[in-house]
């Protein structure tokens, strides 16, 4: 498991560091929480969009976000590479994986804007502009995503288990959706009672959910802070917070410095 594992971390950072591509892997709920925790561990980071607008289009409506990768999985069914348009107007190449000559998830390569948006369904479009690039790299992303893709279905041959890990089902969720997500909505989502959920997850991550999605909710927030001229007020709601002041208090007990602090000290030139 180490190695094939190491190989395809190596790889996505080579991917996303070197050929400055946005990759990101995507499975089935039910495949995803098969594999063992160390592997979804070291695989979540790699599971969402980190660009800034697809950060800001979550926080609006995960809900549509959710249902795209549904009907990406969908759509991979039929067994080749394609390119597609999100409901917020992201472009993205996927890629399917399979199992058992099954489509069981796909490598996205996203981060992208459409030549011919859809009129109205841009959600900011200054930050559509400076977030997404303008040229989808299709011949770089033919050559290095198939190893990706074909190690990826290693790994799922050689360690995918019988039966679903519910927790990693309520982990992964929460951290491609934690923008705007309440107990409310994996309650309904998971068919499970709120006390069972948080006892559940409290058990198993030692912390709250609240408290783990505002963890994730701090990391999004340095992506726009860095990426972004958007104010710290603005930052905060698009991030899931409705209490900036409560944020910045957040924000500096996590690292140290302020929002403003932290831009000023960090953002590219």
């Amino acid at each position: 498991m180490k190695d094939i594992l190491s190989n395809i971390l190596s790889y996505l950072d080579y991917l996303n560091n070197d050929c400055k591509l946005h990759v990101s892997i995507h499975f089935d709920q039910d495949i995803f929480h098969r594999l063992p925790r160390q592997i979804v561990s070291a695989l979540l980071p790699y599971n969402s969009h980190t660009n800034a607008y697809c950060i800001m289009a979550k926080s609006l409506n995960h809900h549509k976000c959710l249902l795209n990768q549904k009907q990406l999985l969908t759509a991979c069914q039929e067994g080749n590479a394609f390119c597609s348009v999100c409901h917020a107007q992201v472009y993205e190449y996927i890629y399917p994986v399979f199992k058992n000559d099954a489509a069981v998830g796909f490598i996205a390569v996203s981060g992208y804007r459409p030549t011919s948006p859809t009129e109205g369904a841009i959600l900011n479009r200054e930050l559509w502009e400076n977030a997404l690039n303008p040229q989808l790299p299709l011949a770089l992303c033919d050559a290095v995503i198939p190893p990706l893709c074909m190690m990826t279905e290693q790994l799922l041959s050689a360690h995918l288990r019988e039966s679903c890990d519910e927790y990693h089902l309520i982990l992964q969720y929460l951290n491609e959706y934690h923008t705007n997500i309440t107990l409310t909505d994996l309650t309904k989502h998971f068919n499970r009672s709120a006390s069972h959920i948080s006892h559940l997850f409290k058990k198993e991550h030692g912390m709250s959910i609240r408290a783990y999605c505002n963890d994730l909710k701090l990391e999004d927030a340095k992506k726009l802070l860095l990426h972004t001229d958007s104010p710290v007020t603005e930052i905060a709601f698009d991030v899931g917070f409705h209490d900036a002041s409560y944020f910045i208090f957040l924000f500096k007990k996590r690292f140290g410095l302020s929002p403003l602090q932290y831009r000023r000290k960090n953002a590219p030139l």
